[in-house]
């Protein structure tokens, strides 16, 4: 989500300035590649660009592609196969073994629909499927509540499945709440803080959606993931009371040891509805704010995957 932010945030800037411009997008994969369908990267006249569709490998031989189909102002679908043995047969050096689809699209009208398209979704903060049809140098775009991601060739149409930007609720205002909010917007989640306004860091507030005092939450949806890092059990108490305790959420965490949750429960009359991760975060060793963050994060990224959070090296089945 943040390298497609990213790329959205150029783009304004490029059609603003009326540059001309590509936009290149991962349609299909066969085999192994470091980037799955739906990756992007917007380039322009200048050889800049945005995003990417590989690891580095195939970057610099698009760019020359890229510049061409601005040239001829012509959409070109390109494939990269690096399934056989010799890895330098197209002439990159390709450190995965797979086919890769690609579509350069240059025409200005297309790229202004993908962008109208892709931020009216992301605004939305719900999930949808986005159909892009391309034909004779045009395209039609459309979402979908529902649909089955892949490329049909013979219809130049590709689905893309684009999840929900991840909204996050970091309740509690103290140093190590930052080190989780610093991480979050580096990964382009959508932060919410609860706390002490007058203890909040103002440079923190300026970047994050929205700040709200203990007593003023609002807006709370069962897609969100919440953090409780208050160290303080009595406002962990009242917290739940007053928003959590009929609620289910994507995740619910609560930062403590396990004697101090079954504490907690003892003070609750009724059954938490949500499902709670207490100790909080994935089993890494961490220690300090900023790794215990990265714990959290990584247990976060898991329960929306539905990974269980061990090593790749150990998955019996395919990666994505």
């Amino acid at each position: 989500m943040k390298e497609l932010l990213v790329i959205l945030a150029q783009l304004e800037l490029l059609l603003n300035a009326g540059e001309p411009l590509a936009l290149a997008t991962v349609v299909h994969v066969d085999g192994s590649a470091y980037r799955r369908p739906g990756a992007r990267m917007l380039i322009d006249s200048h050889g800049n660009w945005w995003g990417g569709i590989s690891g580095g490998c195939l970057e610099g031989d698009l760019l020359k592609k890229a510049q061409l189909a601005m040239h001829q102002q012509s959409i070109k679908r390109i494939i990269y196969d690096t399934r056989e043995d010799d890895p330098f047969q197209l002439g990159v050096g390709l450190g995965c073994q797979g086919l890769i689809e690609i579509v350069i699209d240059p025409i200005r009208e297309n790229i202004e629909r993908i962008k109208e398209c892709l931020e009216r979704q992301i605004n939305s903060g719900m999930p949808a499927f986005i159909r892009s049809n391309w034909q004779n140098n045009t395209l039609e775009i459309s979402t979908s509540e529902e649909g089955e991601a892949g490329w049909v060739e013979e219809l130049q149409l590709f689905t893309e499945y684009l999840p929900a930007r991840t909204r996050i609720w970091v309740v509690g205002n103290q140093f190590d709440a930052c080190s989780m909010i610093e991480l979050c917007l580096n990964l382009a989640w959508e932060v919410h803080w609860v706390g002490n306004l007058s203890k909040m860091r103002k440079d923190i507030q300026a970047r994050i959606a929205a700040c709200y005092d203990w007593d003023g939450v609002t807006g709370l949806q069962t897609s969100d993931c919440l953090v409780l890092m208050t160290h303080d059990f009595d406002r962990d108490v009242k917290f739940i009371n007053q928003y959590i305790r009929d609620q289910s959420f994507k995740y619910l965490g609560i930062l403590g040891p396990i004697k101090r949750f079954d504490r907690l429960q003892k003070q609750l009359s009724y059954q938490l509805v949500s499902d709670i991760s207490t100790p909080i975060g994935l089993d890494i060793g961490a220690e300090g704010p900023d790794e215990i963050a990265i714990a959290i994060v990584a247990e976060i990224l898991a329960a929306q995957n539905s990974r269980n959070g061990q090593r790749l090296k150990f998955r019996s089945t395919t990666i994505h």
